[in-house]
């Protein structure tokens, strides 16, 4: 069977290309030819990493600075290697393009998977649904809110995001190294994982985090991820720069999660993020935005917040949460709350699999 995986952001240290990976690493691939979409922007390391699992990346025009010109190239593309099925990962009407793209390439089966409970582009939006609506075959989401922001009534099918759930495991010894790598001993270390985009939310971030320097001058904030909002944030935090870490992308965002004491994730809007489930098998606890879907709450080790509250309740929230854990034994007690809750990536790729080779 012939497939093609299409991601609307590109292939970059996202959450969706993390995603899509990690399913095709563990997937029984047999009986499978599996195409990936090269749009937007493809980062050099993915890219052999997709080739590396035995996939194809396939070099297409910009999605987004040549639209028609991409959907006409994906739809030949399509058509020419006869794909039996188009899954393509977004969250807004604009699926239609490779929905659209797959109808005229005659691809019979299109997945479109809904991996956020809002978007950018709100008008954009609006105006594609219908016409969305129109051309898609089957509806995946990443959880219950995300799929009811992009189906509204019609049909879906959850697919949680799994992951490897042993390499989140918290561990003392990665912990020790990875804080003597900074030089840090005991200090509290607060973190965020995610790229510098205004859904992220990374200004607020740095309010709560200047009102926890207040209680706790040698805290650190480790900032992981890339994005055009980074330089930004810099800047921002120029004053504090001693206490704040730009780590970058990491593909060892796991070892960095040992080090961590506490995360935040004050996010505009979310679906079901992927960190989330990360952190609490570290066994780290959590402030999230209450923007954040309920649903990512496997553990008690979560607490919502509304971004109305003060970022001085945030501050004295996440460093009370601090103080009361026993990271081994909450890493313990999430490892296995995970996986009661379908988060093992087994599990999770085994179902997409079946998904693909259904009728």
């Amino acid at each position: 069977m012939k497939i093609i995986i299409v991601s609307t952001v590109g292939l970059i240290y996202d959450g969706i290309t993390n995603v899509i990976i990690s399913y095709l690493e563990t997937m029984n691939l047999t009986g499978l030819e599996i195409y990936i979409v090269g749009t937007i922007k493809v980062e050099p390391k993915i890219r052999e990493k997709v080739e590396s699992i035995g996939c194809h990346v396939v070099s297409l025009p910009s999605r987004k600075d040549h639209t028609i010109l991409y959907t006409l190239k994906l739809a030949h593309f399509i058509r020419k290697n006869h794909i039996q099925v188009m899954h393509a990962h977004g969250n807004s009407g604009t699926l239609v393009i490779e929905m659209f793209a797959a109808w005229i390439g005659g691809c019979k089966r299109r997945i479109a998977h809904s991996h956020n409970t809002r978007c950018n582009h709100i008008k954009i939006d609006k105006l594609l649904r219908p016409i969305f609506n129109l051309f898609y075959t089957d509806g995946l989401a990443c959880g219950a809110d995300a799929g009811k922001w992009l189906f509204n009534n019609r049909p879906f099918k959850i697919l949680t995001n799994g992951r490897n759930i042993e390499s989140f495991a918290f561990s003392s010894e990665v912990r020790e190294k990875m804080r003597n790598q900074y030089g840090i001993s005991n200090e509290i270390i607060i973190g965020h994982v995610g790229g510098f985009y205004e859904q992220k939310n990374h200004n607020f971030l740095l309010r709560i985090f200047r009102e926890i320097l207040k209680k706790d001058s040698r805290a650190k904030l480790f900032l992981i991820g890339d994005g055009p909002l980074k330089k930004d944030i810099e800047l921002r935090s120029s004053d504090i720069k001693k206490n704040v870490f730009f780590i970058g992308k990491v593909d060892n965002v796991s070892d960095y999660l040992q080090a961590m004491d506490g995360m935040v994730l004050p996010s505009l809007f979310e679906g079901l993020p992927l960190v989330a489930v990360e952190w609490q098998i570290n066994g780290l606890p959590c402030i999230f935005a209450d923007t954040v879907t309920k649903e990512c709450a496997i553990t008690d080790f979560v607490e919502f917040m509304s971004l109305n509250e003060s970022p001085e309740r945030w501050a004295c929230n996440i460093i009370n949460k601090i103080r009361r854990i026993n990271r081994q034994k909450n890493s313990e007690i999430a490892i296995k709350k995970v996986k009661e809750a379908g988060f093992d990536i087994k599990d999770s790729a085994e179902a997409l699999r079946n998904i693909y080779l259904s009728n």
